[in-house]
C-alpha cells in the first residue's frame, strides 16, 4: 500500500515575516484595541474582521495581547468591524467610511453576553440541514465551532511558528488492534501548519479516498477545508451527544448530502459544554468500494484541536485509520474473498511550538505505559531496555529499575525487555500483552523479572525444532550444543540483521545421511547484532562465517562470498554452550 500524503509545507521565511511587511503608503487602514466591556482593559485572542456593507469579508487578524488590531482595506469605501470571541456573542461596530490612504482609529467594547452550549436538545431538530439558518440549535454550536476553525485558518494562511513533531506509522493486528509494528521520525521546521490536507475543491470534487488494485490513498480535512464553501455545499449537519466517549462535550454531526457517491467523510466536531471550545473532529470515511468484512475496521480518523497563548490555533494531533486487505478464502464457498490483513495507522503528534517568545506550547505525554524491571534477587535492575516489540518505542530503566513508555495511542502493545547480561544468549523474555486505555492520565503498569542464567540457557532453544541426531563417519553425534556470539564492524559496533552461516564436512544438521559436502545452518543476528544457532553438533569443527547479504544464493550458502573469515569452533559435551564473536573487517 502505498503511504498516503500528509502535507508538511515548510517555510524558510523568519517568524512574524507577514506581520513585518509594511502597508502600502496610498493604503487605507483601520486600527484600533478589543476592550473589555469596563472601557478600559485590552482583549487579546479575539478575531476582528473588516467587513464591508454586502457582508463580504475583507482581512481578518487575531487582536494581540493588549487587544489593538490593525486592518487594511483595498479601496474607499464603507466598513464595519466584526470581533469574535468563543464563548461569547459577536461584537458590531457602526459602518464608517475609509477615505483613499486614511487611517481611522475605532475602538470596539466587547459583547457581555456569554454563549452557552448547555441545554441543547441533541436530535432535537431531526434534520439534517445544509448551512442552518439563523436561530436554530445547530447553528449555535456552528458559530462556535466556526470561529475556532477561522483561528486555526488564519493561522495555516500565516505559517508563524517553528514545529516539533513527532510522524508516526503503525501497522495493527486487525482483531485485536495489536500493535505490531511502530515508526516513529522527528523534525524541527518552520511550517504554515503542522497539518496541511489537499484543498477542498480536490476533496470535494474527487473524493478524500482514492482506491484502486495499485494504491489506496485516503485523505483527512483542515479547518480550511471544513470552512469551504465547497464543503458546506455537500454535508448537512445535526447536533448528537455521546454520555460514554465524549462526556461534557455536543457533537455537530455532519454528513454527505443524499445522493452523494464520491468516496467522503461524515463525522462529528466535539465542543465543550462549558467553555465552547473545539476540542476534536472524529470521522469515518463513507461511499467507499470495499467489501463489508473490510469497512467494519474502522477506516477513519480524528483531528484535535489546541489553542496557543495568542488566540491561534493549530490540529496539535491527527491520525487516519487505514485498511490493508488481501485474499482469504471464502469457509462456505471455497472460493478467494476479501480479508483484512492490516490496520495502517498514519499521523502526527506536535511535541513543541516555538514563537518569537520561546516556547509556546509543550505537549503532554499522553498515554503510556509505566513499571519496574527486576533481577533474580528482585532488587530493582538498572539500565534495562524496556521496548515495544516490532517498533522502535523504547526506555531504559532508571537505577531503582523504573521505567517508562510515553506518547501512546490507545491500543494493545506486546512489551518486553533486554539487559547487557542477557544480550550474549541473544535471548529475550516472553512479551507481556499492555493495553493503553483512553482519556486516562494514569498509565499502564507492568513489571518483568530477570531470570537467572542458568535457567535462560536452559531455555535458549526451547521454541526450535531439534532435528534428527546427526550421523558422522560410523558414529551417531549428539547435536545439543549451543553456539552464541556477536557480530561487530572493524570499529566494535554491532551488525544487525546479518547472516551468519554454520557448517560442517562431518555431518548433516538437517538429518541421518552420511554426505560428501558440507551441511549447516544459517541464522541471523538481532538488533544488537547477537546471534544464536540451537542443537549444534558437539565434538565435531563448525566452520562459522559472515555470509555477504548482496552475493549469497540461498540455495547454495556453500558458495557464497563471505564477509569474515571461517573460523572453527568446536562444542564440548560437557559446556554445550559456546561463544565466538566475529568482526567485518573492511574488503
Amino acid at each position: 500500500m502505498r503511504r498516503p500524503p500528509v502535507h508538511l509545507m515548510h517555510s524558510i521565511l523568519p517568524l512574524l515575516l507577514a506581520a513585518s511587511i509594511p502597508a502600502h503608503a496610498d493604503a487605507q487602514s483601520v486600527r484600533g484595541r478589543l476592550l473589555d466591556p469596563d472601557g478600559e482593559t485590552g482583549l487579546g485572542s479575539a478575531m476582528i474582521v473588516l467587513e464591508d456593507r454586502n457582508g463580504n469579508e475583507i482581512e481578518r487578524a487575531l487582536s494581540r495581547g493588549s487587544g489593538l488590531f490593525q486592518l487594511n482595506a483595498p479601496a474607499p469605501g464603507s466598513y464595519r468591524l466584526r470581533a469574535e470571541r468563543i464563548g461569547y456573542a459577536t461584537t458590531l461596530s457602526d459602518y464608517f467610511n475609509l477615505e483613499a490612504g486614511e487611517t481611522l482609529t475605532q475602538n470596539l467594547v466587547a459583547a457581555v453576553e456569554v454563549i452557552t452550549l448547555e441545554g441543547l436538545v441533541a436530535g432535537g431538530e431531526r434534520k439534517c440541514t445544509v448551512r442552518p439558518e439563523e436561530g436554530l440549535a445547530v447553528t449555535r454550536v456552528w458559530d462556535e465551532a466556526r470561529k475556532a476553525l477561522s483561528a486555526a485558518a488564519w493561522t495555516q494562511e500565516r505559517g508563524y511558528y517553528q514545529y516539533e513533531m513527532m510522524n508516526i506509522m503503525r501497522r495493527l493486528e486487525p482483531e485485536h488492534r495489536r500493535v505490531i509494528d511502530e515508526q516513529r521520525s522527528y523534525n524541527r521546521a518552520y511550517m504554515q501548519a503542522p497539518y496541511v490536507s489537499r484543498p477542498a475543491d480536490s476533496l470535494v470534487n474527487g473524493g478524500f479516498a482514492r482506491i484502486t488494485p495499485r494504491e489506496s490513498l485516503y485523505w483527512a480535512p483542515d479547518a480550511e477545508v471544513l470552512l469551504s464553501d465547497a464543503f458546506l455545499d455537500t454535508h448537512c449537519f445535526n447536533l448528537k451527544t455521546d454520555a460514554q466517549d465524549a462526556p461534557g462535550l455536543i457533537g455537530l454531526a455532519f454528513e454527505p448530502v443524499p445522493g452523494r457517491r464520491l468516496p467522503d467523510i461524515g463525522g462529528t466536531l466535539w465542543l465543550d459544554l462549558n467553555t465552547s471550545r473545539l476540542e476534536r473532529l472524529d470521522f469515518t470515511y463513507r461511499n467507499l468500494n470495499l467489501p463489508r468484512t473490510i469497512l467494519t475496521s474502522g477506516i477513519g480518523g480524528s483531528l484535535e484541536f489546541e489553542a496557543l497563548p495568542n488566540g491561534t490555533w493549530i490540529v496539535n494531533r491527527w491520525r487516519i485509520r487505514m485498511p490493508k486487505a488481501g485474499m482469504g478464502t471464502n469457509l462456505i464457498s471455497g472460493g478467494g474473498t476479501a480479508v483484512l490483513e492490516e490496520i495502517i495507522v498514519q499521523g502526527g503528534d506536535v511535541i513543541r511550538v516555538h514563537g518569537n517568545e520561546g516556547t509556546v506550547l509543550e505537549s503532554d505525554l499522553g498515554g503510556g505505559i509505566a513499571g519496574v524491571v527486576r533481577d533474580t534477587l528482585r532488587a530493582g535492575l538498572p539500565n534495562a531496555r524496556v521496548f515495544v516489540v516490532g517498533t522502535g518505542i523504547e526506555s531504559f530503566t532508571d537505577a531503582e529499575g523504573k521505567f517508562q513508555l510515553a506518547r501512546l495511542d490507545p491500543g494493545v502493545y506486546s512489551v518486553t525487555f533486554s539487559h547487557p547480561y542477557l544480550e550474549p544468549y541473544a535471548y529475550t523474555p516472553e512479551p507481556f500483552e499492555v493495553e493503553v486505555l483512553a482519556d486516562t492520565d494514569t498509565p499502564a503498569q507492568v513489571s518483568f523479572t530477570a531470570p537467572r542464567v542458568d535457567r535462560i540457557i536452559r531455555g535458549l532453544c526451547r521454541d526450535v525444532e531439534q532435528p534428527e541426531a546427526a550421523v558422522s563417519v560410523g558414529r551417531e553425534v549428539s547435536t545439543n550444543g549451543i553456539l552464541v556470539g556477536r557480530v561487530t564492524d572493524s570499529g566494535g559496533n554491532p551488525v544487525p540483521n546479518v547472516m551468519v552461516r554454520i557448517l560442517s564436512s562431518q555431518f548433516d544438521v538437517g538429518g541421518p545421511v552420511l554426505r560428501t559436502d558440507r551441511g549447516g545452518v544459517i541464522v541471523s543476528t538481532n538488533d544488537s547484532g547477537y546471534y544464536r544457532a540451537c542443537w549444534m553438533p558437539v565434538d565435531s569443527p563448525l566452520d562459522v562465517a559472515v555470509l555477504d547479504p548482496d552475493e549469497t544464493d540461498p540455495s547454495d550458502v556453500d558458495a557464497a562470498r563471505l564477509l569474515t573469515e571461517e573460523q572453527e569452533v568446536i562444542l564440548r559435551p560437557a559446556s554445550p554452550l559456546g561463544r565466538l564473536d566475529l568482526r567485518i573487517n573492511p574488503m
